[in-house]
Formats: C-alpha cells, structure tokens, sequence
C-alpha cells in the first residue's frame, strides 16, 4: 500500500517537474529571442539577450512562488487583469471598437502570462507531491492495513476518538484517499466503505 502510494507520488512530481522544464524552456526562448530583437532593433549588441532572458525568469520564478504562497493559481480571462470591457461600461459603438481592438493583444498576453506561469506553480506542485510521500517506516504497513480493514468493517462516519491510539494512521488513510474524510464542522470525521459496496 504504501509503496504504490510513493510511487504514484513520484511519477506525478516527475510529470510535474517535466511540465514545469518545459515551460521555463518556452519563457526562455521567447524572453531570449525578444530581448536579441529589441536590441538589434535598438542597434546594441545581441549579446545580452541570454542575460536578460535569465533575469525575466527570475521575475516569473519569484512571481510564480508568491503566486503559490498565497493559494493563488491559474487565473481566467475574466479574472486577468488583461480583461477589459470598456465597450460594456460605456455602452458605445466606439467602445465596443476600442475592445475588439484591444483583445488582439491583451488576449496573446494572457495566454502567455499563464504559461511562463505553469513553470514556478508546477514546480511547486511536484515539489509537494515529493514531499507527500510516507514514510517507510518498520510496521506502518500493517498498522495501515489492519486500522484501514476496521474502519471498514465500522463502515459508518466516525471520530478520531472512537478509534484511540490510531490517530496517525487514520490521518495518513485520509492521505492517501483510502477512506473518506471530512473536518467541515471542525472535528474530523471519517468513513471506510468496504471494497464490496
């Protein structure tokens, strides 16, 4: 049980991490070929480019991060501050105008934004996979095993106090999505549906 937990936990941070390389790839090559365009456009060497790539990556990393801190994510279009309706606000032709206009850049942005963004937050992610695994400690798998087979034997909502001295399993049971698990009323509740049901 615990040993196919760990390992679902591992290839998900891989996954995690893979997505998240390539992302930061993606920002890199569009922050390295922008920066080498603006430069020979402004006549100055091109040899920059790479450096200033890294520092763009450094703002979308600690941008990512805070992101991550405060249980903030992925954002919708609507939610963006990319989004605009100054054609709803204004009620006008010209604004409805001004907004199809708009959108031919605000809309490219934002879906750029989100994918420099996925590079930092699916890191993070596969970083809390990792540290989700178990522990392998000496008898946890059969302390596991026999609290998962009497909650299902139960199989009705219980407390942790109905079963003392089994605290730390049935948290981790919870963890690895073997029983169902509630703290909406501010107890934790739980409940083992036998396999059968």
């Amino acid at each position: 049980m615990i040993s196919d937990y760990n390992r679902s936990k591992l290839i998900r941070a891989a996954l995690f991490c893979l997505v998240s390389l390539t992302s930061f790839t993606l920002a890199f090559l569009f922050f390295r070929f922008g920066a080498a365009l603006a430069l020979k456009l402004a006549g100055f060497s091109t040899s920059w480019s790479s450096w200033v790539a890294l520092a763009a990556l450094a703002g979308v990393l600690w941008s990512g991060v805070r992101t991550w801190r405060s249980k903030q994510g992925f954002q919708a279009y609507s939610e963006s501050s990319f989004y605009h309706d100054i054609g709803g606000a204004s009620g006008t032709t010209g604004g409805h105008a001004v907004d199809y206009m708009a959108r031919d850049f605000t809309g490219p942005a934002y879906v750029l934004s989100q994918i420099f963004l996925s590079g930092p937050l699916f890191l993070m992610r596969g970083i809390q996979e990792f540290r989700m695994q178990l522990p392998l400690e000496a008898g946890l798998e059969l302390k596991l095993t026999e609290t998962l087979a009497a909650l299902r034997q139960a199989n009705k909502w219980q407390g942790l106090s109905d079963h003392p001295g089994r605290e730390k399993e049935i948290l981790l049971l919870a963890r690895m999505k073997q029983i169902d698990f509630s703290a909406h009323s501010g107890q934790p509740r739980f409940k083992a549906t036998p396999p059968s049901s």
